[in-house]
Order: C-alpha cells, then structure tokens, then sequence
C-alpha cells in the first residue's frame, strides 16, 4: 500500500452552491412542492435562519492502490482502470443537530426542514469536494450497493475522522453529527460526468430519501 498524506479542508458557507430547495423538499419526505403559503413561508424562515450553518469540514486521503479489504463488486467496477482512489469523510457541523433539537417538540415541521436542509448541503458539500477533482468517477459509501456498512470503521480508523473533523461513531455505525458522509471515489481519465447519488443502486431499501424510479 502507498501511504497518503490526509488532509482537511474548510468550507465556509458561501463555498457551497446555492440551496436546491427542490431537494430540501424530497429530504423532508414531500413527493410533490408545496404550493401552501404557510410552508413556503417556513421554507424561507429557515432557510434564513440556517444560512450561516453549513460550516463544512472534509478530510480525505489519496491512494494508488485501496488501502483496505473489501468484498464489494460494485465498488471494484467502479474503480477499476482507475489512477488514483480518493477516501473521504466530510460534513457541515452540529448545527443542524442543535437546531433540530430545539424545535422538535415546539415546531415539528420547522426541524424536519432543518434536518433535511442539512442533508441537502451536506450533499453538496461532498459534490463541491469530487467536482475539484478531474476525471473523479461517481462516488461509493458504506451501505451503498454491496458495499457494507462496516467499512464506515475502516474508513474512520483510515482517516483518524474523529481526531481530524470531530465526526464519532457510535455502535451502531451512525455519525455525530448526524449530516456527515464517508465515501470513496476514483480517478479515471474519461469518467462519466460526476452525478449524485443513484438510488437504484443503493442498498438501503427503506431510506426515507428514497427517489422514486
């Protein structure tokens, strides 16, 4: 295995893409826009209030070989032919997790569109992240397709995320803070242009998230 040199990068709020609130919409679990006014009024009211949230923190490793075991078929095809791989753990802090704790009992519906803000820019973050990179592949995390959830601790252990971006890791391989990612892509010279996640490929069959096909 070739040693990578881990490195942290900051992202200041106005380092990430405008808000998709389309996408805030589908991680609150609407399958259509609301055309309410009151809730277009919340959409705003939050969006107001979170503006200064999304502080993102990455740390990541490059590799030339894959520096840990794994039995995933999917992510072997997605690698290969690859140059380099790049492992890495990003998110956008506890103050998405502090603000939904304090509104869950008094405004339900003002902390799931917190909740599913967060989501929505820490997707972001890892998309401003893989877009720096030319030739990056779509990117792969544990629990996704056929790769398992417990290579979360391989990836942790790799990175020293804990130590470098204050993420934890509980028993039950769950983030603090909670809109955190790990993930891992590749480098290969005509990859397809970088997308999001595909949720056809995806292993959790029941996420809350889920695209519709």
């Amino acid at each position: 295995m070739i040693e990578s040199h881990i490195r942290v990068l900051p992202y200041e709020p106005s380092a990430l893409p405008p808000v998709d609130t389309n996408e805030v919409w589908r991680y609150s679990g609407c399958r259509e826009i609301p055309t309410d006014e009151a809730m277009l009024k919340l959409m705003d009211e939050v969006l107001a209030e979170c503006s200064r949230s999304a502080r993102g923190q990455v740390v990541y490793g490059r590799y030339k070989e894959f520096p840990f075991e794994t039995s995933s078929k999917g992510l072997s095809e997605l690698l290969s032919g690859c140059s380099e791989v790049i492992i890495f753990a990003a998110t956008v802090g506890l103050d998405f997790d502090r603000l939904v704790g304090r509104y869950k009992r008094v405004s339900p519906s003002r902390a799931l569109l917190i909740g599913a803000l967060g989501a929505e820019r820490v997707e972001a973050l890892c998309d401003t992240f893989c877009s720096t990179f030319k030739g990056a592949t779509t990117r792969y995390s544990p629990g996704y397709g056929d790769l398992d959830i417990s290579a979360q601790k391989e990836i942790f252990n790799l990175l020293r995320v804990e130590e470098k971006i204050g993420i934890s890791l509980n028993e039950s391989l769950l983030m603090t803070p909670t809109k955190s990612v790990t993930a891992i892509f590749g480098i290969k010279e005509g990859a397809e242009p970088l997308k999001g996640h595909d949720c056809s490929k995806c292993g959790l069959k029941e996420c809350e998230f889920r695209r519709q096909s």
